[in-house]
């Protein structure tokens, strides 16, 4: 009887290690769709001032200075937009341009989350022939082996439009899809690889 309980705890130990590998492997960042406007000629933007809109300030500002940093590391200035503007509300045109004078940015780059869709992934278990005359150690082994494998995680989609706010006019946006975020930093981290590496090649910033 020992012996089977102490198989059946690490058997699920191991099961529940599978499953946090599984969650971990699943977090990605999708770029769905993107738009360039096909009049702007540049040249591309040197500062980008960066709007989280989100109704938890400690949110905003993780994301803004988690993406500041990452656009920093890829030779593009930036600035937290948190820093010079308040939360809590809509923001008009004059704050923003106010805002981008004194942090002398050339446009503004606001992300939102469109929406958030729960997903659930069974994969089927193995189902052993009869256990009949091998006892408990032998029915736990197949019970465990024939459970389903159920992992519920959250899918993301993420707005961000740069805008040219001299000409009041977005010149690009993208839409992405962020699986299983395990935090805002690391969504934050992952979101900035793919729009910063997207805008540069599509030569906005």
């Amino acid at each position: 009887m020992h012996a089977s309980l102490s198989l059946q705890s690490r058997a699920g130990f191991a099961g529940a290690l599978l499953a946090a590998a599984l969650l971990a492997a699943c977090a990605s960042t999708t770029l769905r769709d993107s738009w360039k406007d096909p009049a702007f000629a540049g040249p591309p933007f040197k500062q980008v001032l960066v709007l989280g809109v989100s109704k938890s300030e400690a949110s905003r500002r993780v994301f803004e200075d988690g993406f500041v940093n990452a656009l920093h590391a890829s030779g593009t200035a930036g600035a937290s937009s948190y820093t010079v503007l308040p939360g809590g509300g809509p923001l008009t045109n004059v704050q923003l341009t106010d805002a981008m004078a004194k942090t002398g940015s050339d446009s503004v780059l606001a992300t939102r989350v469109l929406r958030v869709k729960r997903d659930v992934n069974v994969t089927p278990g193995y189902a052993a022939p009869g256990f009949y005359g091998r006892g408990y150690g032998g029915w736990y082994g197949g019970a465990w082996a024939s459970a389903p494998d159920v992992n519920v995680y959250d899918v993301l989609t993420i707005e961000s439009t740069l805008w040219n706010l001299k000409a009041d006019k977005p010149v690009w946006s993208a839409t992405s899809e962020v699986t299983d975020p395990s935090s805002v930093a690391k969504a934050t981290e992952e979101i900035a690889k793919v729009l910063i590496a997207k805008m540069k090649s599509d030569g906005v910033i």
